[in-house]
Parts: C-alpha cells; sequence; structure tokens
C-alpha cells in the first residue's frame, strides 16, 4: 500500500463503486478477491484534510467531513439474523460541517486538545429551528439547567465528560481562536444519538446547529 502512496490514516471508502466503509479487513479482502477486470478502483477519504482546514482557518465557505456512512446499523448475530430483543435499524449519511461566521481579528494561536474554553453559545435542532440550549438563554422562562445566568461557560478540549456536550465540539472547535465565532452543523452520532434528550427538547436522531464564540483560551481573553 505505501508503494502506491496509500496512507495508514485513510479512510476505504469504496471498492470499484461498492461501498467499503462497514466492512472489516477480513471483508475488504473478501471484496478485493471478488473484483473483475485488470484493474481495481479503490476510493479513500483522509480525515486529515478536514483537520487540516479547522486548524488554518480556511473555513469561510464551510468544511464538510463523514463520520459514518448512510445504511444499515441493525445489530446481529454472527449468522446475520437480528439479535434478540433488536429490531431492523438504518441510518442516513452522518455528516459534520463547521463555518465560520466571525473571523478573529488576529490569530496565531488557535485551540487544541487540552485546552481550557471559555464560549458562549446557542443551541437549535436543524429540523425545526427550535432552540434547546445556550449558554445565556431562557426557555419558558427558566434558565437551562446547570446552567444558571452564565453568560459563558468553561469546558476543556477533548477531555469533556460523556453527554455533557456533544461530541462534535470535541472535532469541530479545533483551531478556533479567540474572538471567533463559528456554526457547527452536527449529526446525530456526534451529538445525541437515536436517544435524544426529550426533556431538553432534543428529540431522538437529531441533527443539532451550534452557533458558538470563542471568548478565551486558558483563561486569556486577547487574541493570541
Amino acid at each position: 500500500a505505501s508503494r502506491l502512496g496509500i496512507q495508514e490514516s485513510w479512510v476505504l471508502v469504496s471498492v470499484d463503486g461498492q461501498s467499503a466503509e462497514r466492512t472489516n479487513a477480513e471483508g475488504v479482502t473478501i471484496m478485493l478477491k471478488r473484483a473483475q477486470g485488470d484493474t481495481i478502483e479503490l476510493k479513500f477519504r483522509d480525515p486529515d484534510l478536514f483537520r487540516q482546514r479547522l486548524i488554518s482557518g480556511d473555513i469561510q465557505n464551510g468544511v464538510t467531513t463523514q463520520v459514518a456512512p448512510a445504511g444499515d446499523t441493525t445489530q446481529r448475530n454472527a449468522d446475520g439474523s437480528v439479535k434478540m430483543g433488536r429490531v431492523e435499524t438504518e441510518q442516513e449519511e452522518q455528516q459534520l460541517t463547521v463555518s465560520q461566521l466571525v473571523a478573529p481579528k488576529l490569530c496565531r494561536r488557535g485551540a487544541t486538545t487540552d485546552d481550557l474554553l471559555e464560549i458562549s453559545y446557542i443551541g437549535k435542532v436543524v429540523d425545526t429551528d427550535q432552540i434547546f440550549d445556550g449558554s445565556a438563554i431562557m426557555i419558558d422562562g427558566r434558565a437551562v439547567q446547570g446552567r444558571g445566568n452564565d453568560i459563558s461557560l468553561f469546558f476543556v478540549l477533548g477531555k469533556q465528560p460523556f453527554g455533557q456536550f456533544p461530541p462534535g465540539w470535541d472535532v469541530g472547535l479545533e483551531g478556533m481562536c479567540v474572538g471567533e465565532r463559528r456554526r457547527l452543523i452536527i449529526p446525530p452520532v456526534l451529538a445525541y444519538g437515536e436517544k435524544g434528550v426529550p426533556r431538553r427538547g432534543i428529540p431522538p436522531n437529531a441533527t443539532l446547529q451550534y452557533d458558538i464564540s470563542l471568548v478565551s483560551i486558558n483563561g486569556l481573553a486577547t487574541p493570541q
């Protein structure tokens, strides 16, 4: 593979046009053996390209990466039968999109894993345009539980407790600069999944939109 320039981090997308993203190494081997003709067309995706765009700030017009392909998500036994107590399920293509709403005035250093970020934000359900969360909003006349009347909140990038905020934040806020504002369109698989959070107005399998402003990095609110 290395002789052909294929990198270890690349994701195999398809073999001769047939999707391979839900196939393990053994399955890919079978697909390659079954391939017809003198040549085989392999399609790859390089996850690092998305990350590099975020870090460089080249997201004025938005940048999108596929997180998971569309297809069958049914939990099955080794023989292919559906596991007891489960039903057949499918999911749509899961894509994360990040765009820049406001550019920073100055930026020599963007946010990286382990940085303490102070942000302000508003969260909406894409399908309904309903606001369900925010750093300084009221829902039905009451502050969001756990937020109090804070106008911002803090979290450690890449180290947030599971379920506190959507995992899509850890991906979409990398490289973000103080004073920058981004819009994240987060698919269910990187948000709150098939269960959602009904008590907070997030339905099952909801795609979420977050408009997020970065106030400070590690306590420094001046551009770095």
